[in-house]
């Protein structure tokens, strides 16, 4: 178990970090670039050109047969994104309104599925509607367009984003202050830090990040392998945060001993209680579950944290 030999001041911590508020500039740059993502498509009745945005239906054979996921109906596609595996948006450009074409492609010998990689295959692609992409023009009618719940008017996007610019800045505001207060406490203790407990913080980090990517369908071995590294490399790569997060975990530690900082038995149910509708289980159940000595500890951290950030003097 790591152990803080010296721990250093933890009580009205003097930071000092700007606060930044929304410029005008930084909106009407913000706002430009929103406009810019949201173009206006016109209908047109000639044939497809390079630049167009056209609604497809297509579907995929190798072989005669048709492959999987290789299908789809009134898909969007502008014609010169790149977006499909080459040639089939330079075969489409001529096609008319209602026009089906049968696409001869062959598959990049790189493709990432293995049984079309560098593969001749045949695509039958039906067009809908071709369109051209314009330029919006920041007005009330292009808002209103947008169909956004209580949103009509340039003036009512100035003040929406407006609000979420601030709100991004408040938020890279507080992590910045926390970040400073939680630095200077770390430089201002000894600690001797285990191998045991960097291990277990480097372990959890990896945890979490399985998570996160298997929320996103992605598998922790892909986004390696997308990362050009290895499960090996990666953990040398993060071990020195799960070092400071050992150390921190220690100091927190320390400060919950000296502060005799618990968890009420009202926190507890609180905690239980929000991790029971998180996760849509009863209480009982997540008492199952559960390590309540764990939740007790991790939660004394909490406000032994909190504790250190209430005290501190911010500039």
């Amino acid at each position: 178990m790591s152990k803080v030999n010296k721990l250093g001041q933890y009580k009205d911590i003097e930071v000092n970090v700007e606060k930044h508020n929304v410029t005008e500039e930084e909106l009407e740059q913000q706002l430009a670039a929103f406009v810019a993502q949201n173009p206006t498509f016109v209908e047109k009745d000639g044939p497809v050109e390079n630049g167009d945005v056209t609604t497809i239906d297509f579907e995929g054979f190798k072989d005669g047969v048709a492959f999987e996921g290789g299908k789809a109906e009134n898909h969007q596609l502008e014609i010169g994104s790149g977006q499909f595996i080459p040639g089939f948006e330079e075969q489409m450009i001529g096609m008319s309104k209602g026009e089906t074409r049968e696409l001869n492609l062959t598959f990049p010998e790189n493709y990432g599925a293995a049984d079309l990689a560098g593969a001749d295959v045949v695509f039958k692609v039906t067009v809908h509607k071709i369109e051209n992409k314009k330029d919006s023009q920041l007005d009330d009618e292009f808002v209103a367009s947008l169909n956004i719940p209580n949103l009509s008017t340039v003036d009512q996007l100035r003040e929406q984003m407006k609000n979420q610019i601030q709100g991004q800045h408040d938020q890279q505001y507080q992590a910045q202050v926390e970040n400073s207060i939680f630095q200077q406490l770390i430089e201002a203790c000894e600690v001797e830090v285990e191998k045991e407990d960097i291990d277990r913080a480097l372990n959890l980090q990896i945890q979490h990040m399985q998570m996160e990517l298997a929320r996103q369908g992605l598998a922790f071995e892909q986004y390696l392998q997308m990362m050009g590294t290895n499960e090996e490399a990666f953990r040398q790569q993060i071990e020195p945060n799960a070092k400071q997060q050992a150390i921190f975990e220690a100091v927190i530690d320390a400060i919950v001993e000296a502060e005799a900082i618990e968890a009420t038995q009202e926190e507890i149910d609180q905690q239980l209680d929000m991790i029971a509708a998180q996760n849509q289980m009863t209480k009982e159940q997540v008492l199952e579950k559960v390590n309540m000595e764990d939740l007790k500890h991790d939660f004394s951290r909490v406000k032994a944290s909190q504790f250190v950030l209430n005290s501190a003097k911010i500039k």
